[in-house]
Formats: structure tokens, sequence, C-alpha cells
């Protein structure tokens, strides 16, 4: 799946752009706007971003995993005595420090904008709307010359997979 960003400065135009989009087939879970007034998103009945799309949650997650996975393996590896009978130590080693990782880098990661929006972020805090569209692979092309037939000024600000990688900070694609 692709998620395609637009910025834009009038909620009204945001209803109208959900509307055009429900009538063609895009469902409410692929379509969420993120803006500063979020009573006035409510009061438009438009879907608004969730925890895990303006935090970084799932991404300092994943990275707590990775850390906490190689800790456990430094450990089991070097530091703890090996036998046969050692392999439960080390997955209970290795499961239990990865799991204080997610955890860890999830409440961290609760701190902080999600590392994919964060470049929006003076635009949201100045008044505007950032719509996040997440399109299946069929539908990105249909989507993109619908946006472009409907509404000619308004132009995507980015696009980029709605999956996150623990290993990058910023994997935006420009368009």
């Amino acid at each position: 799946m692709r998620r395609i960003y637009y910025l834009l400065d009038d909620i009204d135009e945001a209803d109208l752009i959900s509307d055009t989009l429900h009538d063609n087939g895009i469902a409410d879970w692929q379509f969420h706007v993120m803006a500063k007034d979020e009573e006035g998103l409510y009061r438009h009945h438009l879907h608004r971003a969730n925890i895990l799309q303006k935090r970084d949650v799932v991404h300092s997650g994943e990275r707590g995993a990775l850390i906490g996975g190689v800790i456990g393996l430094y450990l089991s590896a070097f530091i703890l005595p090996w036998s046969i009978s050692s392999n439960i130590l080390l997955l209970s080693v290795l499961t239990v420090l990865t799991t204080v990782g997610v955890i860890v880098g999830g409440v961290l990661g609760n701190t902080h904008e999600n590392y994919k929006i964060a470049r929006f972020h003076e635009d949201i805090e100045s008044g505007r709307l950032l719509i996040m569209l997440d399109v299946k692979k069929d539908q990105h092309k249909l989507v993109m010359s619908l946006m472009e037939n409907k509404f000619p000024d308004l132009k995507s600000v980015g696009n980029d997979s709605v999956f996150s990688n623990p290993l990058k900070t910023d994997r935006w694609i420009h368009i």
C-alpha cells in the first residue's frame, strides 16, 4: 500500500475530497486527516488520524525490538555460559530483552511525532490540514488521476509506503 499526502487550507475542501473519494470506492480506513483543529474534523465528520499515524509508536517500537534483540544475542553469545541446555536460557533472554525493547521503544515513540509526518509539523501548526490517503497498488493511478481531475489546484506533497522501516528516519519519495 502507498500513502499519498496532500496539504490544504480549507476544511470544506477536505470534506468535498472525502465525499469524492468515498463515492469512488475509497473507504474510511484509507482516508485520514490531521489538523490542529481536531474539533473541526469531528464536526465535519472527517476521519481523523489515529495515534499510530500521529505518534512514532510503531517505528520506535520496532527500533526497540532490534536493539533489545541485539543486546539479547550479545548477552547470550558472549556473557552467558554455553551448554546444550542453555538454548532455553538463550531464547528466554532474547525474548525478554526484545519485549522490553518493544515496550520501551513504543513508550518513547509515543512522546515523538511520527517520523513520516514530522516534515508537515509547521504546516499543521499554522492551521493547514494534512490528508493521508492510503491506497492499494491497483488504486494508485486511479486515485491520482481522480484527484488531478476533480481538484486540479491540489498537488500531492509526498508519497510513501504505509509501512514503517525501523532502519530509516526519512523514507520520502518526492514527486
